[in-house]
């Protein structure tokens, strides 16, 4: 059966349908001149996951988010708030951070000295005397970005008009409360170079269509046919997938496949129990968590039944793709490349309940810089369905870009991909 989507406003005045239907022509994946348009319309005007509230947890603290031609700094300020500041000194504009993370008790610019506080005021100014014209401090602070913070998690937006991130999210921080983030802890932080657009990203991760195709293992402990998808305001998007369960397209096995296997064992439930009895997983994989929690101490009253199973994915306009579980989060992330519309950077992060994360000695993880070649020759993986996706989406890209390629036909499982060309249709004509 075709699976179910649904239209969800967030208020009476903030309706999800944009009454507009995008084209998904290849200009939009191929074209720099559509590319610029991007960054002038999207990138600098709306709120952007930036990074992870942990890493300024402390005064001091701060962590550079790369996003396109921009470096913007989140750091922690002595007096507890966060800011955010583009990496430009305002003497002759050098990137003065080079660093991914760190702290600092101020920013200085190697260059010529210029010193800066963590929020970004001017401090210093080496011979300040020889600047006959003044060296003013309200005009050669560094320029700020609008930052907050939500379930640990820290949102950027360089549109100092904007409207609050509370508003943007809409129903997700309701719904995502109970998942407590800012309480997880990052397992592991991977970065693959894609010769693709990011927007190739987002559909590929927007539909369940093509699993039965390149993602057959997904048969054996998903079903994915008869996902829900709902549809909200701002080009946000939410999909339901039943877990614990093989896809009913297909026979029933009699035992329980390897997938499924791997899924039970670990939470102590025995897949020989199962034999001939394989549609009773998904419930008996619900009982076995909600006794786990008990037993470990852990509050989960707020979870329904089908929080304890299924997958729920949750895409953030324009370039988050969240898969969420009780105990584990994946946050995935394609950022524009700075000039070449036909690349991009993906990121995945990985973070675990305390309970299911193994400490790491030193303590943060690094971030593991990865080669696609590497994940296809086996020698690194961002986990068995990605590296699927990461084999076909620089085909899909260049496909998209030639001269026998017109539009995308899409069918009504594809409603989340529409939906959010429908809204960057509607934030690119502002």
């Amino acid at each position: 059966m075709p699976q179910k989507s649904t239209f969800i406003d967030f208020s009476q005045t903030v309706r999800a349908d944009p009454g507009h239907r995008a084209l998904l022509s290849g200009e939009r994946y191929a074209s720099a001149d559509f590319m610029r348009r991007e960054w002038d319309r999207l990138w600098t005007r709306t709120w952007l996951l930036a990074g992870l509230e942990s890493d300024v947890a402390d005064p001091g603290d701060f962590f550079v988010f790369e996003i396109g031609p921009e470096s913007i700094i989140v750091a922690r300020g002595r007096d507890g708030a966060l800011s955010a500041v583009y990496n430009s000194c305002q003497h002759r504009g050098n990137r003065f951070i080079t660093r991914e993370r760190g702290s600092l008790p101020a920013f200085t610019c190697p260059y010529h000295g210029w010193k800066y506080d963590l929020d970004g005021t001017l401090l210093l100014v080496p011979d300040a005397d020889r600047f006959t014209q003044g060296t003013p401090c309200e005009r050669l602070s560094l320029k700020t970005v609008k930052v907050e913070a939500w379930a640990g998690l820290v949102w950027v937006n360089m549109d100092r008009d904007c409207g609050p991130l509370a508003d943007f999210l809409g129903l997700i921080p309701g719904q995502l409360a109970a998942y407590r983030f800012e309480n997880m802890v990052l397992a592991q932080e991977q970065t693959v170079a894609l010769d693709t657009n990011w927007k190739t990203v987002i559909d590929n991760f927007s539909e369940q269509y093509h699993v039965d195709f390149i993602h057959p293992q997904h048969a054996t402990f998903v079903d994915c046919g008869n996902a829900e998808n709902e549809l909200w305001p701002y080009g946000h998007r939410r999909v339901l997938v039943e877990g614990g369960v093989v896809n009913p397209r297909y026979p029933i096995p009699d035992k329980v496949p390897p997938v499924l296997a791997a899924v039970i064992e670990p939470i102590g439930l025995d897949p020989a129990d199962f034999a001939g009895k394989v549609t009773q997983v998904r419930r008996a994989i619900q009982l076995r968590k909600r006794a786990l929690g008990a037993e470990r101490g852990l509050d989960y009253t707020g979870f329904s039944d089908e929080q304890l199973s299924d997958v729920y994915q949750y895409d953030i306009f324009p370039n988050i793709i969240a898969t969420v579980q009780m105990d584990e989060l994946w946050i995935m992330r394609p950022r524009p490349h700075p000039t070449d519309p036909g690349k991009c950077f993906f990121d995945k992060l990985t973070l675990k309940a305390p309970f299911n994360a193994s400490p790491h000695v030193g303590g943060r993880p690094e971030r593991e810089v990865i080669l696609r070649d590497d994940v296809l020759a086996g020698r690194a993986s961002m986990n068995i369905t990605i590296d699927q996706d990461l084999f076909y989406l620089p085909a899909m890209q260049a496909g998209m870009g030639s001269r026998g390629f017109t539009s995308a036909w899409l069918n009504q499982d594809e409603s989340r991909v529409q939906h959010f060309h429908d809204w960057l249709d509607v934030v690119m004509e502002g």
